[in-house]
């Protein structure tokens, strides 16, 4: 059963009354949702991402500060976006006079912040909804047919699953052949630290890899990361270290260069082999049609004999065009990240 669930032994949506159906998120809460939603804030970017690709761009009358401020192709997903009101800030904090002057139907909330929802929910009498996929494919899923049902758009969010589905689906093909203890052993630098690490990270796992922190435990409920020591990494010995590269080369503060260039690391594996890359990561979460992308492009670093042919301009530019319908979205994220340049290095 998915993250999400819509009470009834049948599948379908128990009402709570005429007007709304029951949803349980991903802090466990229990939340009524009108039966027709036309006017949404999204303080979780993931989420945000998620309408634009349902086609419900239209419906978001608020934001919070990231989208705006950070993210670096929302103005081309939906052109406009930056004249939207911004009600969450860098500090996490909401303003709830302007949440109620914009008079929403439902607010999407993340679950890192525990206690925001409900203060949240009590506060404004608007129905707020925690959810995140936490570095997890299936829970991204529930998240696109969830909002995809909120929204009255099911039939949208079926298409974008099974098109996430096949796309994960050809590249779990293509490695399956290959033996566990030949999957390369990965250790993520993200969040611009050598020491945090996402716990769970499907790319890795679906691109043939295995990360080497997925034991884990996270740092607290609705976290997707840990802190490891310097001592646990070399320890760990992976064969290939990716970095955190969903940053402007200019705002980087952990770098291939940096990490090649540490003594401290100098035992292990993938500094001795120089196997040290970027990839894309969480961008306060993630991006569907970019974690899709970066799927593709840690298969043909972790095997890059059989993904040769790969083409991830081509292919990046395909899978933005059928989750947002723009042109060439892969090459304007690349513009900007320099990604171009990761496999070159």
């Amino acid at each position: 059963m998915g993250s999400f669930l819509i009470w009834s032994a049948a599948g379908g949506a128990i009402p709570s009354d005429e007007g709304s159906f029951t949803v349980r998120d991903d802090l466990g809460r229990t939340v009524s949702i009108p039966r027709k939603v036309e006017r949404v804030i999204s303080l979780q970017p993931e989420a945000s991402r998620i309408l634009a690709a349902l086609g419900c761009a239209d419906n978001l009358v608020g934001l919070d500060y990231f989208l705006i401020k950070n993210d670096h192709l929302f103005g081309l997903i939906v052109p406009g976006s930056k004249n939207l009101p911004v009600v969450a800030y860098e500090d996490a904090s909401v303003n709830l006079e302007s949440v109620l002057r914009l008079n929403p139907d439902v607010i999407l909330a993340s679950p890192y912040d525990a206690h925001v929802p409900d203060s949240l929910q009590m506060k404004t009498g608007r129905s707020v909804v925690a959810i995140s996929s936490l570095g997890r494919f299936d829970k991204l899923l529930d998240e696109i047919k969830l909002l995809g049902r909120v929204m009255g758009r099911s039939q949208r969010a079926e298409e974008l699953v099974g098109f996430f589905q096949e796309e994960t689906g050809r590249v779990r093909r293509t490695v399956s052949d290959v033996p566990e203890d030949r999957r390369p052993r990965a250790y993520l630098a993200f969040w611009s630290s050598l020491i945090r690490t996402p716990v769970s990270y499907d790319p890795v796992t679906v691109a043939g890899g295995r990360n080497v922190a997925r034991s884990l435990a996270t740092t607290y409920p609705g976290s997707d990361g840990a802190v490891v020591s310097l001592e646990r990494i070399v320890s760990w010995d992976p064969d290939i270290i990716l970095i955190h590269g969903n940053y402007r080369p200019a705002d980087r503060r952990l770098t291939v260069k940096s990490v090649l260039g540490d003594r401290r690391l100098r035992s292990v594996k993938a500094v001795r082999d120089k196997r040290v890359f970027y990839t894309f990561g969480f961008w306060s979460w993630w991006d569907p049609a970019e974690v899709l992308v970066e799927t593709l492009y840690l298969a043909k670093v972790f095997h890059p004999k059989l993904f040769r042919e790969l083409d991830l301009v081509r292919e990046g530019n395909r899978i933005y065009k059928k989750v947002y319908g723009i042109e060439n979205g892969y090459s304007a994220l690349c513009r900007t990240v320099e990604c171009d340049e990761w496999l070159k290095d």
